[in-house]
């Protein structure tokens, strides 16, 4: 008798531990979900010009398909696993700082459009344009990137990608809170 509740012990352990590690993941994977989408990342009115903006572009479902790309698809390193949820956490961790802090009217979001490369990685572009390389084989722009020609990134030519009309936003937003008084 004593050696069966021992195996039972043991047993219900081990599923708890399980059911545990599964409602862990569950709960995690979720919270990566939803900060990982404009609905959160908009909740700053700093960032409400980026949101308006990427609802107006192909990225934000304005195709025909409706599909779109999560903030961290774009924003956020794709090289690794790793380099992925550092890179969600800084900038987390960053924006949250700068909301809390600082004055958001004192943002020069037109200053820091000149260094998109900073905030937009290839490594995401790529993760979801899995077939460019192939599809413009001939286009002299894809084949010298692709080759190591040329150091641009896709945001080097690529200005308003993920969000069009940006300009037009940040205006509205400028003079609806007041930022240049």
């Amino acid at each position: 008798m004593k050696k069966g509740k021992k195996t039972l012990y043991w047993l219900v352990g081990i599923a708890s531990l399980f059911i545990l590690g599964l409602i862990s993941w569950v709960v995690i994977e979720t919270g990566i979900e939803v900060t990982s989408r404009p609905n959160f990342c908009g909740t700053c009115h700093a960032m409400k010009p980026m949101v308006n903006s990427y609802h107006d572009s192909i990225h934000g479902g304005n195709n025909p398909r409706g599909i779109t790309a999560a903030c961290t698809d774009c924003h956020v390193s794709h090289e690794n696993v790793f380099k992925h949820f550092l890179g969600k956490a800084r900038s987390g961790t960053h924006d949250a700082w700068v909301t809390l802090v600082r004055d958001e009217s004192t943002l020069d979001w037109q200053e820091k459009r000149l260094s998109r490369e900073e905030y937009v990685y290839d490594s995401g572009c790529l993760t979801c344009h899995q077939k460019l390389q192939a599809a413009t084989a001939d286009n002299g722009f894809h084949t010298n990137y692709f080759n190591g020609v040329i150091t641009s990134k896709c945001a080097s030519c690529h200005e308003s990608v993920g969000h069009a009309n940006l300009n037009k936003y940040l205006l509205e937003t400028k003079y609806k809170y007041h930022f240049d008084e």
